[in-house]
């Protein structure tokens, strides 16, 4: 069973078929396109983990990729006519970062990287992503989850984490000046931020309960994520600086990450618990529950 405070990476293997087959029907890493019209996210539906788009209702939902590896992370690009996401396609085996047009469309690889390189984030002026690596793929050997940045392009990718502890899922600030990460540097995961060379770091929020997956708001000014502080893995926002957390759902599922629609009203999010992984949207207030996908 996965632990209720899981943290990212092991949800990358469930969602990549390392240790086992997905189960059907999961879905799972929703993202908004930058004019809020459209979500982009990851279903297994169709046999392995996919990319798939739908309306921001949750209607017309169709798939992007058709391929034998799997398919995960999706990032719009500020006009929408492109996304990002990892697979492992090239060899099976290492997962690396590519772009594609929103079409699903002229595919190209960013990366070559050995291990697994996902969760990518184009920065705010689009010229940088950055990227989380695992430059090995046993998960067992102990190897540290890496942050790196790299040109759009994929080439010049500079590793701004230094490896003595997991640091992972990386969020660009609205200026490009800072990145919002989780690591598990003070013994719990807990999140930070620091400046996009690595330096700088800040602890954003101590407790002793494991705080990840997080995300900032449009205008930077709140910061929405998952703790498992009161038993459960549920959705909290706090002010940017740390304080003023509140508690956004209070559910027997497993909360897994929440993403700002662009006018910082709706949140989108997965959660999952005996059954498959559901996308659900509420508002930031934590009003207006609901489902997108099955």
């Amino acid at each position: 069973m996965v632990p209720r405070w899981a943290p990212i990476s092991i949800l990358l293997i469930l969602a990549t078929g390392v240790g086992g087959q997905a189960k059907p029907s999961n879905n799972m890493f929703p993202q908004w396109s930058h004019d809020g019209k459209q979500i982009a996210f990851t279903s297994d539906r169709d046999g392995d983990p996919e990319i798939y788009v739908m309306n921001a209702d949750g209607s017309d939902q169709r798939r992007l990729t058709n391929s034998k590896g799997r398919d995960a992370h999706p990032y719009f690009s500020r006009d929408g006519k492109r996304i990002l996401f990892q697979s492992p396609r090239a060899n099976g085996e290492d997962t690396n970062i590519y772009v594609m047009d929103s079409d699903g469309s002229d595919v190209t690889q960013l990366t070559t990287l050995k291990g697994f390189a996902g969760v990518p984030g184009y920065s705010p002026d689009e010229k940088k992503i950055a990227f989380m690596w695992r430059k090995s793929n046993d998960f067992d050997d102990g190897t540290k989850w890496l942050i790196a940045v790299m040109d759009s392009n994929g080439g010049n990718i500079r590793v701004i984490t230094d490896g003595k502890s997991e640091d992972q899922v990386p969020n660009w600030s609205r200026d490009g000046k800072r990145l919002l990460f989780y690591s598990d540097r003070s013994g719990k995961n807990q999140l930070y931020t620091m400046k996009t060379d690595g330096t700088d770091a800040k602890h954003l929020h101590a407790s002793d309960a494991n705080d990840n997956a997080a995300f900032w708001s449009p205008d930077n000014k709140r910061v929405s994520f998952v703790s498992d502080r009161n038993g459960n893995s549920d959705l909290y926002v706090m002010d940017a600086d740390g304080r003023n957390v509140r508690r956004l759902t209070n559910t027997k599922t497993i909360e897994r990450g929440g993403v700002w629609s662009p006018d910082g009203r709706r949140i989108v999010f997965a959660a999952d618990g005996e059954g498959p992984s559901t996308i659900f949207v509420i508002s930031a207030d934590g009003s207006g529950l609901g489902r997108l996908t099955n």
